[in-house]
């Protein structure tokens, strides 16, 4: 499914949010694993000399280095390879560049989990990724109270486990072949993270209903011949964006997964589609799939 995963991490207990989830789908999925971090220069003072810049930059990569290693030492048990890239720039843009090194590689990244509708405007690294990347996208979000960092102490599989809040997968579809590019990858998570899937549809109208329950059941049994579990699927009427939060507001501690069918592009900071408004507004971690 996955030939790299790509962690970006800042140093902060947010960022850290994604680590549970890093060990245990690596577990399943065995691939390769690149822990990033960026660090940026301050902008030049006055009467600064450039070697006193170039020393700063230096220390800030040694810093860089020496977090990465040990979250590298984290993951000494996941059975697969593990490298760290710390590099100078700006962080979207080198998460963004190294992720498309390789079309098969997923992005594994933490962002604030702030949800309201009020909210259109999106300024993190972990949503810049999300509206420029090529590359499948995980994003999960932080609404836990600051703790201990998750790189200190000793764990084992069963404690990362203990940590994750994923406890169901909400698969988006509309019919189209380009909205099913998600249900491979939906999957793949669902045996990784050993939890139920609940595909949805959002039906025009109700006189389509009988059409949607059909192919919604034609998907149940797909999920079921993979032995993953699906109590059903569930058509949804009104605004797709409005009726898949409110999805993920009666299922809660739900991924949900998507295609969205956004043009790309590191110059493509606003989007539009309901993957993208669902995404910021739903508070909800999300694997998002770019549709081709």
């Amino acid at each position: 499914m996955y030939d790299r995963m790509i962690v970006p991490l800042d140093g902060s207990q947010l960022a850290e949010q994604v680590l549970p989830y890093v060990h245990v789908v690596s577990e399943g999925l065995k691939c390769p694993i690149t822990l990033v971090r960026v660090f940026d220069v301050p902008a030049m003072i006055e009467g600064v000399s450039g070697a006193t810049i170039d020393r700063v930059a230096n220390e800030l990569r040694a810093d860089a280095d020496r977090y990465l290693e040990r979250v590298k030492g984290t993951l000494v048990d996941v059975g697969t390879d593990v490298s760290v890239v710390g590099k100078q720039g700006d962080a979207a843009s080198v998460i963004i560049e190294e992720a498309e090194k390789e079309s098969s590689t997923i992005v594994m990244i933490s962002s604030h989990g702030r949800s309201g509708v009020t909210r259109w405007a999106m300024g993190s690294v972990a949503e810049k990724v999300l509206q420029a990347t090529n590359n499948p996208l995980l994003i999960i979000r932080d609404q836990a109270a600051e703790g201990s960092s998750l790189i200190e102490g000793d764990r084992n599989l069963e404690d990362w486990n203990a940590l994750l809040t994923v406890k169901n997968i909400i698969v988006t579809l509309d019919g189209s072949s380009i909205s099913e590019q998600v249900i491979p990858h939906a999957m793949a998570f669902a045996k990784s993270l050993a939890v139920p899937l609940t595909p949805v549809r959002v039906s025009n109208s109700p006189s389509d209903d009988s059409e949607n329950t059909e192919y919604l059941n034609n998907v149940v049994k797909r999920f079921r011949d993979e032995n993953l579990q699906c109590d059903g699927g569930e058509v949804l009427h009104g605004n797709p964006a409005t009726a898949i939060i409110e999805v993920t507001e009666r299922i809660p501690n739900s991924l949900v997964a998507m295609t969205t069918r956004g043009r790309s592009g590191i110059q493509r900071w606003v989007m539009g589609s309901v993957t993208d408004r669902v995404v910021r507004h739903s508070g909800s971690p999300a694997l998002v799939i770019r549709g081709t």
